[in-house]
């Protein structure tokens, strides 16, 4: 139960189905409003830190369900198309969410990189208004993502019984002719939820930054990291071997990477941050898993 309770309380925050009922509170008064908002919003705060490490769980439900619209879509439209939709479907299904990010870091990163000053940096982050970067952040991610899958083989399937499109190497787990288009859209999800574990864990928020991203920073401890480290390995082998860990390997240390620059730069991360982490993350284990398997195969 306590899984179940963790996982969909993982599922309500990064996506748009609500699994968790809301507390009702059947006072009235300024006093008791004022108490019963505090602990509804520490009690919120509190279950968001114990879910931290069902985020790759969650994403791994999001590709399913990526995998599964990419299927129905494609029984009636071409292969490219059909891969849109299911990226358009990510916007929906999560409500936006880290879209925003990628957005709002970009705009901050450009007015930092014109001026050089750190508080044109937070001023950007914080406008709501996007600007042009933030925008042509969000379509270049959309067309990167969508040329990448869509340069897959779609008459390509992997069987290592028979013979196939990788004989005599057991990079994938699957021997029944699995294509790649629908191994990258069940797991690209869900490496970049785990890249909110991973860099939560090795970054903290900056005072001026306090918000929702303060709550990962400071609440991913050891055993999330390692939990959510295990659940992202066990599947990545299980449905992609060598090739799959290779390409988790590379995302974690450009993760890293991003870590210590936004750390040393601008004393940690924010919420918006984290979302653009995860975008940034989900492009780079695209880019390898599919450029790997091409150059070898």
């Amino acid at each position: 139960m306590f899984i179940l309770s963790g996982l969909s309380e993982a599922v309500s925050f990064l996506t748009v189905f609500k699994l968790k009922r809301k507390g009702k509170s059947g006072k009235s008064g300024t006093e008791d409003e004022g108490k019963d908002t505090d602990k509804g919003e520490f009690l919120y705060i509190t279950r968001l830190k114990k879910s931290i490490k069902y985020f790759p769980p969650a994403g791994f439900l999001i590709g399913m369900v990526l995998a599964s619209i990419f299927y129905v879509f494609n029984k009636f439209l071409p292969v490219q198309s059909s891969i849109l939709v299911s990226i358009f479907f990510l916007y929906i299904i999560t409500g936006g969410l880290h879209f925003d990010g990628l957005s709002d870091t970009f705009d901050g990163f450009f007015a930092y990189l014109k001026s050089g000053d750190k508080n044109r940096f937070y001023k950007a982050m914080k406008d709501v208004n996007t600007g042009a970067a933030g925008n042509m952040a969000v379509i270049f991610y959309v067309l990167i993502m969508w040329s990448l899958i869509a340069s897959v083989d779609p008459a390509q399937s992997f069987n290592f019984v028979s013979g196939g499109a990788i004989p005599d190497h057991n990079f994938f787990i699957f021997n029944r002719g699995v294509n790649l288009t629908y191994l990258t859209l069940l797991t690209f999800p869900m490496v970049g939820r785990y890249s909110i574990v991973v860099m939560s864990y090795f970054s903290n928020t900056p005072d001026n930054f306090k918000g929702i991203g303060a709550i990962f920073t400071e609440g991913t401890d050891i055993w999330s990291f390692i939990a959510a480290s295990i659940f992202t390995l066990i599947i990545i082998y299980f449905f992609l071997k060598l090739a799959g860990i290779f390409s988790l390997l590379i995302t974690v240390f450009i993760i890293l990477f991003a870590a210590f620059y936004f750390g040393k730069r601008f004393g940690g991360v924010n919420g918006d941050m984290l979302g653009f982490t995860v975008k940034l993350s989900e492009v780079v284990f695209t880019v390898v898993l599919i450029g790997f398997t091409k150059i070898l195969y």
